[in-house]
């Protein structure tokens, strides 16, 4: 990897977006301007000028033909468009004091956007209840790794809930503003 380029590691949970757009802001302000994002949660920065670069992020999923159309949308508001992970879409622009620095111009769009998140993620809860049936844990398994699958499953599982509790949180939250 180049000098003028860092590789950092970092999680957030969905409902965390303003703290990853926080970071990003505090990263760019520090010289280190974000160039591309990747699983999981791999994000790659370029050495620049310190600039106050304000981030935002929407999660939209939608087919390659529409991709375009979206993007031109915030390349029109002044947006740059950094690139994407899993659905997340990373957008940028230098902070001025007379322009927006909101892809959100109110409540319900901040809204739909994590009911969008919540659509997924009710989606593979469902499945991992289809594919791996909450059940005991059996050391009984006929399978050699049984047990430990099961165990991953109900990780998986919980970690899905968890998820889906925080935003439906969150929703509540941006509901009563």
């Amino acid at each position: 990897m180049a000098e003028d380029t860092i590789r950092k590691i970092k999680w957030f949970f969905p409902w965390q977006d303003e703290q990853e757009e926080a970071w990003l802001r505090s990263m760019s302000q520090g010289g280190w301007h974000l160039a591309s994002v990747g699983l999981p949660c791999i994000y790659r920065f370029r050495a620049g000028e310190p600039r106050d670069y304000v981030y935002r992020l929407d999660y939209q999923t939608f087919p390659k033909k529409d991709r375009q159309e979206y993007q031109q949308l915030f390349r029109d508001a002044g947006w740059e468009y950094i690139g994407e992970m899993s659905a997340w879409q990373y957008f940028r622009k230098e902070v001025k004091e007379e322009e927006a620095s909101e892809i959100f111009t109110d409540v319900e769009s901040k809204i739909a956007k994590y009911k969008r998140i919540l659509v997924f993620l009710w989606f593979f809860w469902i499945v991992l209840i289809v594919v791996f049936p909450v059940r005991g844990i059996s050391m009984d398994n006929p399978y050699p790794w049984g047990a430990a699958i099961q165990v991953l499953a109900l990780s998986i599982w919980l970690f899905f809930t968890y998820n889906i509790i925080r935003l439906s949180v969150r929703i509540r939250q941006l509901k009563k503003l």
